[in-house]
């Protein structure tokens, strides 16, 4: 109980700091000081002399030896044995140097006359020569204890090597004393009293301990805790000894004798009382100090801490345990702490304490996560670090307990951010390709079934980008919602990044429990989501794989209902498609090609063949179109078609692009410079078109090859133009700025707009391929092919119609006012250095 009551204690350690004060000790001193002067007044004229009875005397002087003795020994006791003292060294030295002291006193008491003599005769002279010895040595001592500088700590072998040269000295000093005294120097003359060396020594004492007064007044900050006024005291009180003993008569036993003798001893007691205070009881002070700041510091901690015994029994708890367990200290001392556990916990753990005092070991925290169990029933999640000691045989463990409740929450935070989409809250791809294996394993043990649906949403990005992303972040999370509520409980749902989405359908009978699914999945996406005031329509393609019909593993499986997915896209959006086996071929072939493709660009595999187009009156080469070639050594010939997509699908579309309008305008540079210059079409691709810098990447490279751009004709399809016409008209407006000609491809295939169409700086309008396929046979084609020359004509538009490869079909064309055509009924594609030939020609056969 009273070790729990020290964690309530406050501790006042100014109060601790200041009980070094000690008002009736200083006014003692000041009394005994100033009392000195008159003192000293009276035995200074030998007429006031006051001889004492030689036995009293002898009895006072011994008395007052062997207390000086004891004093002196007391010092040296507590200085040798000091403990956490500030200025050990000082302490320890000035302990030592007393014993000297003491040992000298006593010689000083054995040698007086009257007590037996000492091995030779006792006389004044011979004890008078141990009494100067020990004050020399004594100011000497307390000279040396005030001017040493701060060594907290001392070692053993120094302490001891100190004291056995102290004993060595000493014995030295007593041996002159007691068998050669005569060879002193005399020091008193029986019926003349003392000799002038003897009262020069007493001088030179006096003045060592003036000087100690001196210092001690200098360094009184320094030595403020150490009992300045004590040192004062006992320094000034020797001095003041030693005058007295300056004014001995021609018999010694005189009333100067007593009181220097009275004040001898006032002074080692002031001095015993600094050393004291210095030694033990400022240490002890500091060790209660330190014991109560232990004692707040634990009270203090956020942790909670027990004290147990080797039985399990409490025997402390500091406050943070009623934050823990609910219980408050009183209530936990005596108990067992296997009041923290279950019932069916507490026989295993006292095991487990017993094993632990077998065999103490300290543990450290974040080795193993524990429950606690509250007064309340609720478990919390806890943290134990275990120390161990052990005091007069008793063994004692101390436990420090921290609440990980705080930590398990944001563990499981960082868990659930790391596993899941920080969007929509649905798993992420990493924890759905965890979920997807552990299936898988259920699956095949089981013998089921497991289907992985891949979902993308339709027109996402086109929303994305109309609306802003904060409209595109709310159909994600709508599209979610919609999804989870038509899945079963135990199907996962997750995000696999962007507006992609997978399903894990588990443990299923047979596959065609999925199409069920994919069908209420599209169904609830296909309704329109109300977004910030307005509704949007987007819904989705889903791609199907299935285990173990389609793929044994999860990375298989996803990557197969991806390829799914992507043929529901192709196939027109708004359904699904399950994985079929020539998908995987297709993507195959694709890489395959992709990767060729890219070393054909970097090795400039590739060829650049022009179609001629043609007057359709005169029968003249007017133009030519730009139409990429590509011959692989491994792959063989391979269509534009075919390459196009994939480079588009890619990435590869940009460079290529590049690498076809840098071809061009050489051609055209070269043509030019021949004296043939002929108008080149090029095609341009939808990646290509949308570049911000284009007008300048097209300067550039007029200027690099020294093409004109007079004979450069940009072509776009009638989808590009008319995706973002506002976007599409600046784009073609710098182009017409700098002299090229724009020509739209594909007219008619689309949903042009007229008015956009007359806003948009065109000079020629194709006729494409499918509309000419039908003529003259198909009148539907003959009539939408009369309206765009009309149209063409209306608007001041040049028309050029591909793919004749009739006389029919340009008898027609020649019919309604067709400016141009191009197709195989004049000439395939040919290499440049073919079509030069042909414009060498027709130039030849001109007339001059």
């Amino acid at each position: 109980m009273l070790l729990a009551q020290t964690f309530t204690m406050k501790p006042n350690f100014s109060q601790i700091a200041a009980t070094h004060t000690h008002p009736y000790q200083s006014a003692m001193g000041w009394a005994l000081l100033a009392l000195a002067v008159p003192l000293l007044w009276w035995v200074s004229e030998p007429t006031r002399q006051v001889i004492i009875h030689p036995q009293g005397f002898l009895f006072f002087h011994t008395v007052a030896e062997i207390f000086a003795v004891v004093v002196a020994l007391l010092i040296f006791i507590t200085g040798y044995r000091a403990i956490l003292s500030i200025r050990k060294n000082a302490v320890v030295l000035l302990g030592i140097l007393f014993l000297g002291v003491g040992l000298l006193d006593l010689l000083h008491l054995m040698s007086y006359v009257g007590m037996p003599d000492a091995i030779t005769p006792n006389s004044p002279h011979k004890s008078i020569f141990f009494w100067l010895a020990a004050r020399l040595l004594g100011a000497g001592a307390l000279l040396l204890y005030v001017l040493l500088q701060v060594v907290s700590e001392v070692s053993t072998r120094r302490k001891r090597f100190a004291l056995a040269l102290m004993l060595g000295v000493v014995c030295l000093v007593g041996a002159v004393g007691l068998l050669w005294p005569e060879r002193v120097p005399a020091l008193f003359v029986t019926g003349v009293g003392l000799t002038p060396l003897k009262i020069g020594l007493e001088w030179l004492i006096i003045a060592m301990n003036l000087i100690t007064v001196g210092v001690l007044w200098q360094r009184r900050q320094a030595l403020q805790r150490e009992c300045v006024m004590a040192l004062i005291f006992a320094a000034a009180l020797s001095a003041a000894s030693e005058l007295f003993f300056t004014m001995l008569g021609i018999v010694d036993k005189d009333a100067a004798n007593v009181i220097g003798h009275i004040y001898k001893v006032a002074a080692y007691l002031y001095l015993f009382h600094a050393t004291f205070n210095e030694a033990l009881q400022r240490p002890l002070q500091r060790l209660e100090v330190q014991h109560l700041r232990e004692k707040l510091i634990l009270s203090a901690a956020p942790d909670g801490i027990l004290w147990v015994d080797s039985q399990g029994k409490i025997l402390m708890a500091n406050p943070a345990m009623e934050t823990l367990s609910g219980y408050t200290p009183d209530e936990l001392i005596e108990q067992n702490v296997d009041i923290f556990l279950p019932e069916h916990l507490r026989v295993r753990h006292a095991q487990s304490i017993r094993a632990h005092f077998t065999a103490p070991h300290a543990r450290g925290m974040g080795l193993m996560d524990l429950k606690l169990l509250r007064r309340d029933g609720q478990v919390l999640p806890v943290d134990i670090s275990l120390g161990h000691w052990e005091d007069e045989g008793t063994q004692y463990a101390i436990a420090y307990i921290r609440d990980l409740s705080e930590r398990k929450r944001f563990e499981d935070s960082l868990k659930h951010q790391a596993t899941h989409d920080e969007l929509t809250g649905l798993p992420n791809r990493w924890l759905f390709r965890l979920q997807l294996d552990q299936a898988l394993a259920r699956a095949a043990r089981a013998q089921r079934h497991v289907a992985v649906l891949f979902i993308d949403l339709d027109y996402f990005k086109n929303i994305n980008d109309s609306f802003g992303h904060s409209t595109g972040d709310a159909l994600l999370v709508q599209s979610s919602q919609r999804m989870r509520s038509v899945l079963r409980e135990n199907d996962t749902l997750a995000r696999q990044g962007g507006d992609e989405f997978a399903v894990l359908l588990a443990d299923l009978i047979t596959p065609e429990e999925a199409l069920g699914v994919a069908n209420k999945l599209l169904t609830s996406l296909q309704a329109a989501y109300p977004l910030h005031g307005q509704d949007v329509y987007s819904g989705a393609s889903i791609g199907l794989a299935f285990y173990p019909h389609d793929a044994q593993t999860s990375e298989s499986l996803l990557r197969y209902a991806d390829m799914a997915m992507y043929q529901a896209k192709a196939d027109g959006r708004g359904s699904y498609a399950c994985y079929a086996r020539e998908m995987d071929q297709l993507a195959h072939d694709n890489m395959q090609l992709h990767t060729h493709l890219k070393e054909a660009i970097a090795q400039n595999r590739l060829q650049l063949h022009y179609q001629p187009q043609v007057n359709v009156v005169t029968g003249k080469i007017v133009g030519a179109e730009a139409l990429l070639r590509w011959f692989d050594p491994l792959l063989g010939s391979i269509p534009p078609a075919r390459f196009i997509p994939v480079a588009e699908a890619t990435g590869l579309i940009l460079p290529l692009s590049a690498w076809v309008l840098e071809t061009a305008c050489q051609q055209i540079a070269a043509w030019t410079q021949a004296g043939t210059p002929l108008c080149v079409a090029v095609n341009f691709s939808a990646q290509q078109f949308r570049q911000a810098d284009l007008s300048v990447k097209i300067s550039q490279i007029l200027a690099r090859t020294g093409a004109q751009a007079q004979w450069l004709d940009i072509e776009v399809t009638e989808s590009m133009a008319m995706e973002q016409p506002e976007q599409a008209r600046a784009q073609l407006e710098a182009l017409v700025a700098m002299g090229c000609r724009v020509a739209l491809d594909d007219f008619g295939t689309g949903y042009s707009s007229l008015a956009y169409l007359k806003m948009l700086p065109i000079h020629k309008l194709k006729i494409d391929k499918s509309f000419m396929d039908g003529i003259p046979s198909d009148a539907s084609d003959a009539a939408i092919s009369r309206a765009i020359i009309a149209l063409a004509k209306s608007l001041g538009m040049e028309l050029i119609a591909e793919g004749v490869e009739t006389d029919a079909q340009l008898a027609f064309l020649r019919q309604y006012g067709c400016q141009t055509y191009q197709g195989w009924l004049f000439a395939k594609a040919m290499a440049a250095s073919d079509l030069s030939a042909m414009l060498r020609a027709e130039s030849g056969s001109m007339p001059h």
